[in-house]
């Protein structure tokens, strides 16, 4: 009688230790649940955290090797970069679109006052060429007339220069128009590219996190 009861008593006790042994040896992964908020252990090589999977929205504790933390984190300060590169490119994607707007009415108002000035030079440029080249036509009369010809000449380029002063005013509008529509690019390249590091980010967390 007293050995039946050794033997059912060694048999419970054996597989009271085997079942108490068997977590702690269990094989631990990305994903095993933990009951223990910063626990630590080693499996496969690898140092496992007991935490909650910052990926995903209300996740209960599981054990995360220190790779799979890292790169979560990563993740986590470049993806709060995007919010803030999104709030500050929209906030200067809005004041160059207004500074554009603004040149262009700018270039609308002028455009018919530059070109009313201008028509104004070239035919006086056309008048003056006129006489001009019939003095120069008369050349019996070169030497005579060489100070009014070398004056004619000299009118002539005075008024060009006019005409592309005129001209020069609409296209210094459009040419900080352009570099303002540089600068609205380049700030949206930007964002682009702090997106794009945090999908990778992103991808390179889940891939090591498994």
């Amino acid at each position: 009688m007293f050995r039946k009861v050794l033997a059912a008593t060694t048999a419970a006790l054996l597989v009271s230790v085997t079942l108490s042994v068997a977590p702690a040896s269990a094989a631990v992964k990305n994903g095993t649940p933990c009951s223990k908020a910063g626990a630590t252990t080693k499996s496969g090589g690898s140092t496992f955290k007991c935490t909650k999977y910052a990926l995903i929205k209300n996740s209960k504790l599981t054990w995360r090797t220190t790779d799979c933390i890292s790169t979560v984190n990563a993740y986590l300060k470049t993806n709060s970069s995007v919010t803030a590169a999104k709030a500050e490119t929209a906030k200067t994607v809005a004041a160059l679109d207004l500074a554009i707007a603004s040149l262009q009415e700018s270039i609308t108002a002028l455009t018919p006052v530059v070109a009313a000035d201008v028509k104004v030079e070239t035919d006086r440029i056309a008048a003056i060429k006129v006489k001009l080249d019939a003095m120069k036509a008369d050349t019996a009369n070169l030497t005579k007339n060489a100070k009014n010809i070398k004056d004619y000449e000299t009118a002539i380029s005075w008024r060009e220069i006019t005409v592309k002063r005129l001209n020069s005013q609409i296209t210094a509008f459009a040419s900080k128009i352009k570099k303002l529509q540089n600068e609205k690019s380049a700030a949206n390249n930007n964002l682009k590219l702090i997106e794009s590091s945090a999908s990778t980010a992103l991808i390179t967390a889940k891939t090591i996190c498994g």
